[in-house]
């Protein structure tokens, strides 16, 4: 593999390193950040490994997920009666538990995100607490769900790379 080539691999595995720390920290759009790492390569390659086929293929898997994630949000925030503040709080919850590890960044940061958010907004307590299961459930599972699909179009992109 040339200088350049090589150049260019370790910027496209850039950024899908950020998109895999964007899978645990939700401010950092995991998915869209590993398929442009691998459809950089593809471009910086004129499209001699990546081709076309494996580029529809990622890009579908990625714009499921993506709207996947948006439509589990809001039907969970209706299902549930969250409010943006319960949800933003969760958000920032998880940010903030992140720091702590990885049970406080998945479990405990948006759970007391969520239930401080509703608090302050002067939702009821008995209705803070409720809105905790979609926040963890919603979360845990989105993140499960965008770590596999993740896995997946890396491990096609490395199958055509080595293949």
């Amino acid at each position: 593999m040339p200088l350049p080539e090589i150049f260019v691999l370790i910027i496209c595995l850039f950024f899908i390193l950020a998109g895999f720390i964007g899978i645990m920290l939700p401010i950092i759009p995991s998915i869209p950040l590993i398929w442009f790492g691998i459809f950089l390569y593809g471009l910086a390659t004129d499209f001699k490994v990546i081709d076309q086929s494996l580029l529809v293929l990622i890009s579908i898997l990625g714009l499921v997920v993506v709207l996947l994630d948006y439509v589990t949000l809001i039907w969970g925030g209706r299902r549930f009666r969250a409010s943006l503040w319960g949800v933003l709080g969760a958000v920032i919850g998880g940010l903030a538990g992140s720091f702590l590890g990885l049970l406080y960044g998945l479990v405990v940061g948006p759970l007391f995100g969520a239930i401080f958010s509703q608090l302050i907004v002067g939702r009821d307590e008995v209705f803070a607490l409720e809105t905790k299961r979609f926040t963890v459930i919603g979360f845990v599972g989105g993140t499960i769900i965008k770590f596999t699909v993740g896995v997946a179009m890396v491990g096609l992109f490395v199958w055509k790379l080595v293949g």
